[in-house]
Parts: C-alpha cells; sequence; structure tokens
C-alpha cells in the first residue's frame, strides 16, 4: 500500500497534473496508476511542455500538416490522441469506481473563456472527437463559464470546473452543476450516476500573491489553505441536505478538486498543500514533482475536519490593506492569460516543428 492509497481511505483522490505521450510510451502511467493516481488532468501549459520534450509528436504533426491541417486542428489532434491514450488505461480505474474516478481532464481553448456559446461548442467537438465516458471538458469558472458548465451537465458531458480561486466563483459553479443535473433529469437523461464534474480550485497561487504583500511572517502561508477551507465548507453545505433529491437520483456530488498544489516557497514544507488537503469527496491534483514528495514524505490525517480562525484570518489581511477578493480576481485574469499564452506558444512550437519534418 503506499501513500496515496492512505489518502484514498480517508475519501481523497490523487491525480496527476500532467500528461505526455512519454508516459504510454514508456508504461509509466500503468505504474502510477498501481501506485493508486486515479485520474490525470491537463492544460495548455502542461501539452506546450510535453510537445517540446520529445520527438513523439513529430510523425503525426507531419502527417496532419501535409494533408493541410492548420496549426491550431493538428494541437487538437494531438491532444485529442493524447486523452483518448490515457482515457483507455484509466478505464479499469473508472469501472472499478462506478464512474467516480478515472478521468483524464482537456481544456477548451482558455481565449473563449469569456464566450458561454464558443465555449459550448467547442466542449461538445472535443467531446465528441475522443468519444471516451471517462473525460472531463474543463471549462474556466468564468461567469459565462457558469452558463457553459450548466448546458453540458444537462446533456450529459463531464466538466472539470477550472482557473477557481474565489469563493464565490466556487458557488457560482457548484450552482451551475446541480442546476445542470436537474435540467438533465427533466429531459428524461436515465443515466445521471454517470456524469461527474470537479471543481479546480488554485491554492498555491493565492499564497504566493498574498504573501509577496505582507510583512508579517505570522500571516504567510495560510492564505491558500484557508481559502480551500471555505470553499470546502461551502461545498458541504450546497451537497448536504440541498442536494438530496439529486442523490436519491443517483447523481453525484461536484468533488473540489486541489490544483495549483506545487509549493512555489522553499521555505514551507514540499507537501503542504496535500497535507492540509486531505479529506472526504475532494481530489488532489499534484504535479510530478509533487507527487514523489507525496509518495516519500505525506503526513496522512484528515486535516478537513476544524475549520479555526479562518474568518479572524481574513480580517487580520484587511486590516493590513489586503483583499482576498482583488486578489483572486486578479489570479482569475492572470490564470487565463498564462493559459493563453501557453496555447499560443504549443501552437507556435507545432508550426515549428511541422516546418523541420
Amino acid at each position: 500500500m503506499t501513500k496515496i492509497h492512505e489518502i484514498n481511505l480517508l475519501g481523497q483522490s490523487i491525480w496527476l497534473d500532467s500528461i505526455s505521450r512519454t508516459m504510454f510510451e514508456s508504461n509509466v502511467l500503468s505504474e502510477l496508476i498501481k501506485d493508486g493516481v486515479s485520474g490525470l488532468t491537463s492544460n495548455p501549459t502542461i501539452f506546450d511542455k510535453a510537445v517540446s520534450e520529445t520527438n513523439l509528436y513529430n510523425a503525426q504533426i507531419k502527417k496532419l500538416h501535409l494533408q493541410g491541417k492548420n496549426v491550431s486542428e493538428i494541437f487538437e489532434a494531438i491532444a485529442v490522441s493524447d486523452v483518448q491514450s490515457a482515457a483507455d488505461l484509466m478505464n479499469e480505474v473508472y469501472e472499478k469506481t462506478s464512474a467516480r474516478d478515472g478521468y483524464v481532464s482537456i481544456e477548451v481553448s482558455p481565449k473563449i473563456a469569456n464566450d458561454s456559446s464558443a465555449t459550448i461548442d467547442e466542449a461538445i467537438r472535443i467531446w465528441e472527437s475522443i468519444n471516451r465516458p471517462n473525460i472531463m471538458i474543463k471549462v474556466p469558472g468564468t461567469k459565462s463559464g457558469a452558463i457553459a458548465i450548466r448546458k453540458l451537465i444537462s446533456i450529459g458531458i463531464n466538466v472539470n470546473v477550472t482557473l477557481l480561486f474565489s469563493v464565490e466563483s466556487y458557488r457560482r459553479s457548484a450552482l451551475a452543476y446541480k442546476d445542470g443535473l436537474s435540467d438533465y433529469l427533466n429531459s428524461g437523461g436515465d443515466k445521471v450516476s454517470r456524469i461527474a464534474s470537479v471543481a479546480s480550485f488554485f491554492v498555491s497561487r493565492i499564497d504566493t500573491a498574498v504573501d509577496n504583500l505582507l510583512d508579517d511572517g505570522l500571516l504567510k502561508g495560510k492564505s491558500g489553505i484557508f481559502n480551500a477551507y471555505k470553499a470546502y465548507e461551502l461545498f458541504l453545505n450546497i451537497f448536504g441536505d440541498e442536494f438530496q433529491n439529486l442523490s436519491e437520483s443517483g447523481a453525484q456530488v461536484q468533488r473540489p478538486l486541489w490544483a495549483s498544489t506545487s509549493v512555489k516557497n522553499p521555505e514551507y514544507s514540499q507537501t503542504l498543500y496535500v497535507d492540509k488537503l486531505i479529506g472526504p469527496n475532494t481530489v488532489n491534483t499534484v504535479p510530478e514533482n509533487t507527487l514523489v514528495e507525496l509518495l516519500n514524505n505525506a503526513t496522512i490525517e484528515n486535516s478537513l475536519k476544524e475549520f479555526k480562525g479562518i474568518n479572524d484570518y481574513f480580517d487580520k489581511l484587511e486590516q493590513v490593506g489586503i483583499s482576498i477578493d482583488e486578489i483572486t480576481a486578479k489570479l482569475l485574469n492572470e490564470g487565463i492569460k498564462s493559459f493563453s499564452d501557453s496555447y499560443n506558444s504549443v501552437l507556435e512550437r507545432i508550426e515549428s516543428k511541422s516546418l523541420e519534418v
């Protein structure tokens, strides 16, 4: 039994925030599944890294280029192919957990984060192209994203809500999921138990942003975790008694997924955002370096059970002129820009490779 399996016993799933063709060629993913990893997440930054670090994509890039595909079409084809391969390897986990785990997430273009119609159209196209039940379409947690989430869930498409920084944006996304489930059932849907969603709540980026504004060392390294605790409290409320009717119909809760869980400050424990965020009905998606630290050094205990001093902490931030609402709004915009930049970067990389091969 690995530390991941021990965490599983406390109700949390561990997913890997990475995907690359190298994982399939070298059987790395198969070994990770044996260790307990039960899902994969991806984004444009991850695909940019994957394409840049190996030549395994060159043949496909050449073939698609010669077929007259543009760089966006080539990128989508690459992403679809990798996600299909990963989903096939994860299918056994998906079946064993009755559609709770075993998912691979792929993101719609961040350039349409504020366009609900375009997001819905692209999500449907990607879903149909991959044609696997155990994938999730990543949709940014913007106001427009919430509209898309409700629609996609209502037609049975699994959604990973990404780039959630504020508790209010989490609330909006969770309610969109619930409304989507109701729409699905009201339209005669009969496989509601197979619809799944996670809400990717970002952690370390908040700590970095807040810590950079603080002089008081006692306040540092807590904002991201305390913000996640507030989201988890809201999760317990939204998916408690209010969710009972949907639950009785077979619906799954939308689990909070802790994202951005690599530690940016070397003074903090490398498993800080693992140790402090273990609890029932959650997922932690960790990058490869954090996964190694988790397997070797994580402290396994239910840390999502007592939430003392949270309001006092945020009051103290306000007293020193730091607004968590302003911080999270800024981080959302920066996150969209960062993924858009990575999206442009991977397109440029593909264009360069198409001319080389």
